[in-house]
């Protein structure tokens, strides 16, 4: 089968060095994920080449489970598998999207996000699927890493690396403001891949979006505040705040 040729070429290129490396091995995180809910629902918003559709799919294909995927551009010849249906909308569409792929209305397993990458349409998509996916259920991101388009890198952008420094924020503010359903895990490297564990029930909403506190970055002014004995939080001594820290 196609799709589980292309996980094996993947796993393999994860045993190599380097960037490339890094790039296989979070597609194999994303089919791990899909893979860990056996007969799942899953949807993908931003198909391309379908790099990611392959992975899911072939999730779909050893352990059960369809995959939705989501492009404002036509991309319904990026992969085939009778498990795989392909909705050309914009990826905040959950009507039409829901019209025409109505299992997904019964609840999501896997969100992947790597659609247009500007902060305020993840936040959009984040907010517009969050409810139907399930306690368990994982939502990941793409292009999370600035890193490898910063000055002087293989990949130097300063627009990609800009955006991307722009969703992670977006990714850990939302996961800040709602600590009591989500866990969280992130890898670097490549373009990077955040993963959201939702941990409450389908159907539950996220908090109305807020910013993260201003970074302090003043060695002066931290250590002043120290001097005029204003009160942090510090950790005890003895270890007891340990599971509260």
């Amino acid at each position: 089968m196609e799709v589980i040729s292309y996980l094996r070429a993947t796993q393999e290129r994860t045993q190599s060095c380097g960037e490339a490396a890094i790039a296989a091995l979070q597609l194999v995180r994303l089919y791990d994920a899909a893979a860990a809910r056996p007969n799942g629902t899953f949807l993908e918003l931003g198909t391309d080449r379908g790099q990611a559709t392959k992975m899911i799919l072939a999730a779909c294909e050893k352990d059960g489970g369809n995959l939705v995927s989501v492009d404002i551009r036509d991309c319904s010849t990026a992969a085939v598998s009778c498990r795989w249906t392909f909705v050309q909308a914009d990826s905040t569409d959950r009507k039409t999207i829901l019209n025409k792929a109505p299992i997904l209305q019964d609840g999501i397993d896997l969100v992947y996000v790597d659609s247009l990458h500007t902060p305020e349409h993840v936040l959009n998509e984040v907010y517009t699927w969050f409810s139907l996916v399930r306690k368990g259920g994982t939502i990941c991101f793409d292009d999370i890493d600035p890193n490898p388009y910063m000055r002087g890198r293989r990949k130097d952008n300063p627009k990609i690396e800009i955006a991307n420094r722009r969703i992670f924020y977006v990714v850990r503010s939302v996961f800040y403001d709602n600590l009591d359903q989500l866990q969280m895990t992130v890898d670097f490297g490549s373009t990077g891949l955040a993963m959201l564990r939702k941990t409450s029930e389908i159907g539950s909403e996220l908090r109305p979006f807020n910013h993260l506190p201003a970074e302090r970055n003043s060695t002066f002014l931290a250590k002043l505040s120290v001097r005029l004995r204003e009160r942090y939080y510090a950790h005890k001594g003895d270890g007891s705040d340990f599971l509260t820290a």
